[in-house]
């Protein structure tokens, strides 16, 4: 018995010292994050600094978030706290994103925080009117901010779908893993901003269909993304079922981590995450340089993603994906109470692909 109480008592005393080695090591290295994002006084930090070149016979598509986008034109269904001539964004802010969307050159690409379809193609024909984005896309979705998922596309765009509004109460959430819904919202939860969904005409042989979307914001929400991410699924799921080989891309600002369930529900339903290779270093890994490659978000976090279902996946190029991030703000600017630095676009950075607009068999 003595011997047994000494044994405990040291491994007590062991995992104490590790717990406080832990803890120092953490602190230590969190200063050090400090100190280097203290001397970031504004510039290339995340990503790529210009897009990786596009292979040949492949089509490029990517997904933007822009970080509200609202026009010039007054929209009489905004009013209070998000007027819409309140929110204006800026010419020079808007020039910025435009000089990304041109360079990233993308045939397709998705975009999410933007005004209307009037405010889309108002931006398309003042800010990238070479850019040849005949075919536009993007659906009033309800959202009480006034913002929704939009598509641009070189290439035809046969059909479009949202769905507004769907009720969230009876997904049912069947295995382990799932958040806690707080009592006060079991009751009356809706799809906050449905994505849109548009089938493409690549060409004779070849089609697409592509959701653009944007799940709930904020950490508190996991449980809302979750249930929107059910029905999504779903929703896929009855694409397939009418035509298994179909090519489909689900991509835009899944405010969700690679491990959160949210986002893992998508790969339980056979999509592939099209950066499934980025570096998740350990926690005492003080070398980011190569995880930064893969931040989608000026916060340095990752959260915007690229995924192709097992058909498109097959046409995916190889190394082709990529984040470009040519700006992040300083990192003495606050977000909430300073004026936008020059050179700043969105929050967010495009991801980008490539695949061959050819089916395998």
């Amino acid at each position: 018995m003595q011997i047994q109480i000494r044994s405990r008592c040291l491994s007590v005393i062991i995992a104490s010292s590790l717990l406080a080695m832990c803890s120092l090591t953490s602190t230590t290295l969190a200063q050090a994050d400090v100190d280097r994002s203290a001397k970031f006084e504004g510039g290339h930090m995340y990503g790529q600094a210009a897009p990786l070149e596009k292979p040949d016979h492949t089509i490029r598509i990517a997904t933007y978030n822009i970080e509200n986008y609202f026009d010039d034109v007054d929209d009489p269904k905004l009013s209070g706290e998000w007027d819409d001539l309140d929110l204006t964004t800026a010419s020079d802010r808007l020039e910025e994103i435009a000089k990304i969307i041109r360079t990233t050159d993308a045939d397709i690409i998705a975009l999410q925080e933007v005004e209307s379809l009037d405010a889309l193609t108002r931006f398309r024909d003042r800010y990238l009117p070479n850019m040849g984005y005949e075919y536009i896309a993007s659906e009033d979705v309800g959202y009480y901010r006034g913002v929704e998922c939009s598509i641009l596309s070189r290439y035809e765009i046969t059909n479009v779908e949202v769905r507004s509004g769907i009720n969230l109460d009876g997904v049912e959430r069947a295995g382990p893993g799932w958040s806690d819904v707080p009592m006060d919202k079991r009751r009356g939860l809706t799809i906050q901003r449905s994505p849109i969904r548009v089938d493409i005409r690549i060409s004779d042989t070849y089609e697409l269909t592509v959701f653009s979307l944007h799940h709930k914001a904020s950490g508190r929400a996991r449980y809302h993304r979750e249930a929107e991410a059910i029905v999504i699924n779903q929703w896929i799921d009855e694409i397939e079922a009418e035509d298994s080989s179909r090519n489909i891309i689900v991509m835009g600002d899944f405010n969700a981590a690679p491990w959160d369930k949210s986002l893992r529900l998508y790969l339980e339903n056979g999509f592939a995450d099209t950066l499934s290779h980025r570096i998740i270093p350990h926690w005492n890994n003080a070398d980011q340089t190569e995880a930064n490659l893969f931040k989608t978000h000026s916060s340095g976090r990752v959260i915007d993603y690229v995924l192709m279902n097992s058909a498109a996946f097959q046409e995916f190029a190889v190394g082709s994906a990529h984040v470009y991030a040519p700006y992040t703000p300083p990192s003495s600017w606050n977000w909430r109470e300073d004026p936008f630095p020059a050179g700043y676009a969105s929050d967010h950075y495009p991801v980008i692909v490539d695949l061959v607009p050819i089916d395998q068999p």
